[in-house]
């Protein structure tokens, strides 16, 4: 039998992970003309990998819902832009600049959104199940 655990639980657990990923969407537009970093090279795209739990017999309460299992670079290639003036252009004026596409962060932006908004939505329909569910009580 799975232990009790309520759904604003495992919600508030897509909450956290979400907004996580919206921080590392942020360093992404953030950094997307950066083109010297500590480590050397332009600044390599940002993802966050997730992990969930199952709901079955045995599960751990505390684990059910999701987690922001790792943040991890993109290797995909980076962009190279024709800049001769440009102080980090390599000897035929080409600048390698971070791997980076606006077009994708704002569509990712846009779903980590919605995969909020619908967390909330979640947790405000348990609490309204709660409520109505104490008024039939209290009859």
């Amino acid at each position: 039998m799975i232990q009790s655990v309520s759904g604003r639980d495992i919600a508030l657990s897509g909450l956290k992970a979400q907004r996580v990923r919206m921080n590392v969407i942020a360093l992404n537009i953030a950094n997307a003309e950066t083109t010297r970093t500590p480590e050397g090279g332009p600044f390599r795209r940002q993802l966050a990998v997730f992990r969930g739990e199952q709901m079955r017999p045995g599960a751990n309460p505390e684990r059910l819902g999701v987690r922001v299992k790792r943040i991890i670079a993109d290797d995909s290639p980076f962009r190279t832009v024709y800049n001769p003036a440009h102080p980090d252009a390599d000897a035929d004026g080409y600048v390698k600049m971070p791997n980076i596409s606006m077009a994708v962060e704002m569509v990712d932006l846009i779903s980590a959104q919605r995969a909020y908004d619908a967390n909330i939505a979640v947790m405000v329909s348990e609490r309204r199940m709660n409520q109505r569910a104490l008024e039939i009580i209290q009859r």
